[in-house]
């Protein structure tokens, strides 16, 4: 088979517009946010994001699965409220299965909404693999 130059550049630039639009979206899931006292990182949506956030969890103090049903299904864009001693220190939207969470230690009550069915879990710092299941 032939291949011409002029379509190896016109795969070359596709390839790279393709890197450059979707680099954005994969390094906006992987940002850490900061709300309060806490930051936090959630992602996970697609094998390779899923171990590059993995890989960070030495970087965090805590950590929480959202799944649903009995095999575990990954969730993702589900609302998320963080309290401790009675206080919402972070609401967010997960934007994947997994989030982590750098906390002053302590132990923290997670919240989230899957199907306008709320579910709650106490997590204490250094517990890096709670479940919100659904």
């Amino acid at each position: 088979m032939f291949i011409t130059q002029q379509a190896l550049r016109r795969g070359a630039l596709v390839g790279a517009l393709a890197v450059g639009l979707l680099s954005p979206t994969l390094s906006r899931a992987a940002q850490v946010q900061h709300a309060s006292n806490l930051s936090y990182v959630c992602g996970g949506v697609g094998a390779g994001n899923l171990k590059a956030l993995k890989a960070r969890a030495p970087q965090f103090d805590l950590g929480f699965w959202m799944v649903e049903g009995p095999r575990g299904a990954y969730l993702a864009d589900v609302p998320i409220r963080i309290t401790h001693q009675g206080k919402t220190v972070a609401q967010f939207t997960a934007d994947g299965p997994l989030c982590f969470v750098q906390a002053p230690k302590g132990s923290y009550t997670i919240e989230g909404t899957h199907r306008q069915q709320q579910r709650k879990i106490t997590v204490h710092t250094g517990n890096k693999n709670a479940d919100l299941r659904w």
